[in-house]
């Protein structure tokens, strides 16, 4: 087993790499209400070491072409940051793509070093399948009426599993042993079992397309391709045939929008995002603006909120970085096909296209770009594909930028973790109408980085309930102003707002403000009272 690890006879500084930030992908979220950010820390961690002992350590220097393309692209993106609307939240997504350039080299550099590449990535997710279908299926059993896999969100446990799908069926069909082969075939019908009770629409699709493909293009294995087919439709007549789809159904709300949306739905995000696109189509509305700029285009209802994501990963790059963002995503996307395309001839050829096939139709209606779960297996996979064995031996001039870069990306990504971790008991006690927090404990949350909590509402709004509810109802005012820079629609600052300039008797305030929420809300009978006894109030006054 610890051979997997060694090249030459020595433990593989580059297998070790690969392995640790596969890991990293999977961890839970150590208190916070969202398990991404710390799996973006831990990330980081681990390249930015891993890059300087590239850089400073190894013998073995590797020069990159096209760097500059890349530091250009960078340089773009950090201005399109500078002109958003929330330069807090650019910078939140910021981070992220920073991360995920530098783990695009680092894993370019273990692939480089590694004899047979793609056999150890193909090893490193059957690992990972292992984990993440016995995980599902205890979360199963163990939580059947709300379970969400590893990843807490259906959709992206299931799309995991489908994506390593592909490369678990590579080596099932490349396997020599009988006793490796039963016992990986044994792990395809447990994951094929996960990927069903999981009730994503999209990864059952994708499973049955991912067997087709291979049915089609791999003659070979036609016949192996059967009995996983016949099991996958038996599990699939089960779980479509009991009530379980009618416990997702029910626990389905508006306030949880990553999960498995309505054809409507996402329609409806396309449209605004494109309507938001208009308005800015060459630079963008500024990376992260989603969350916030969709606001206008919502639904009019109190118990709503705007989804965090557009669900295509295209149309939102689109929208948040104009033209030439999406240019350089599509250069980058393009440059993929092309190296497959040149290198079909070779065994890696089937299995890479069809991954590359169900990802991006992944992105066409989801937000893998995001989830590190999905995106880093694929980063890895993109460094495999794009990897050139004549390379230049000397040192390379982006690590150290993306060293230092990375830096600053790790402190804002532990920002956005310690945010997540209170987050849920300000929503909990929002929603409960209680304050479990002490004056003390709130005036040391940061609430400007990030500035928009998980569900696109203010921190800041969160917390001026608190000072309201001590009578300190200026200083409420004062986080109130805060939030209403960075979201000026949200509903719940303006009604929390009104609520302070009622109980600071600003009746002119309050005037304004109530007329603007019946506006928008004209059917609201509580506005409607509200504006009547102002306006009284004031006549009596004058």
């Amino acid at each position: 087993m610890l051979e997997t690890f060694k090249l030459d006879g020595n433990y593989s500084v580059n297998k070790i790499y690969l392995i640790v930030i596969s890991l990293c992908t999977l961890l839970p979220g150590f208190g916070a209400i969202d398990n991404n950010p710390i799996r973006w820390i831990s990330i980081g961690f681990v390249t930015i070491f891993f890059l300087f002992y590239e850089n400073f350590i190894s013998q073995n220097k590797i020069n990159f072409k096209n760097s500059t393309i890349v530091i250009l692209s960078g340089v773009y993106l950090f201005f399109n940051c500078l002109t958003s609307d929330n330069i807090n939240e650019s910078l939140i997504t910021l981070y992220k793509l920073i991360i995920i350039v530098s783990v695009f080299y680092a894993c370019y550099l273990a692939i480089i070093k590694i004899s047979d590449p793609f056999l150890f990535i193909c090893l490193i997710f059957t690992g990972s399948l292992l984990f993440e279908s016995i995980y599902t299926l205890i979360d199963f059993f163990s939580f059947k009426d709300s379970f969400t896999g590893i990843s807490q969100n259906r959709n992206i446990s299931s799309s995991s599993l489908v994506f390593k799908l592909i490369f678990l069926i590579y080596i099932i069909d490349h396997s020599q042993s009988f006793n490796k082969k039963l016992i990986l075939k044994v792990l395809e019908i447990i994951t094929l079992f996960s990927i069903i009770i999981l009730q994503s629409r999209l990864g059952i699709i994708s499973a049955l397309v991912i067997y087709f493909l291979y049915f089609i293009l791999i003659k070979s294995s036609r016949k192996k391709m059967v009995f996983p087919i016949l099991i996958s439709c038996l599990f699939f007549l089960y779980f479509d045939n009991n009530d379980f789809q009618n416990k997702i159904e029910k626990d389905y709300t508006f306030e949880n929008l990553s999960g498995d949306e309505s054809i409507n739905q996402r329609l409806s995000f396309y449209t605004s995002a494109l309507s938001l696109f208009s308005e800015k189509p060459i630079n963008g509305n500024g990376l992260g603006s989603w969350k916030y700029k969709s606001i206008n285009n919502s639904y009019k209802s109190n118990s709503v909120l705007v989804p965090y994501y557009t669900h295509n990963d295209f149309l939102q790059i689109l929208m948040e970085s104009g033209l030439i963002g999406l240019l350089i995503y599509l250069t980058f996307f393009g440059k993929l096909f092309k190296n497959i395309l040149e290198n079909r001839e070779k065994k890696v050829f089937i299995p890479l296209t069809i991954a590359l096939i169900i990802f991006t139709t992944n992105s066409l209606i989801n937000f893998p770009i995001h989830r590190t779960q999905e995106y880093i297996p694929f980063i890895i996979c993109c460094a495999f594909i794009l990897n050139n064995k004549n390379f230049e031996s000397k040192k390379s001039n982006i690590l150290p930028v993306l060293i230092v870069l990375l830096i600053p990306s790790i402190v804002i990504s532990n920002y956005e973790y310690q945010s997540l971790k209170f987050q849920g008991v300000l929503m909990d006690d929002y929603k409960n109408n209680k304050f479990s927090m002490s004056l003390n404990e709130v005036k040391k949350i940061n609430y400007k980085i990030p500035n928009l909590s998980s569900n696109v509402v203010p921190i800041s709004t969160y917390l001026s309930r608190y000072y309201f509810n001590e009578g300190n109802y200026y200083e409420s005012i004062r986080l109130l102003d805060y939030s209403l820079e960075i979201n000026k629609l949200d509903l719940m600052t303006n009604e929390l707002m009104l609520r302070n300039y009622i109980f600071t008797n600003q009746s002119n305030k309050a005037l304004i403000l109530v007329k603007d929420l019946l506006k928008r809300y004209p059917e609201n009978k509580n506005y409607s009272n509200i504006l009547s006894a102002i306006s009284k109030d004031l006549n009596s006054k004058n």
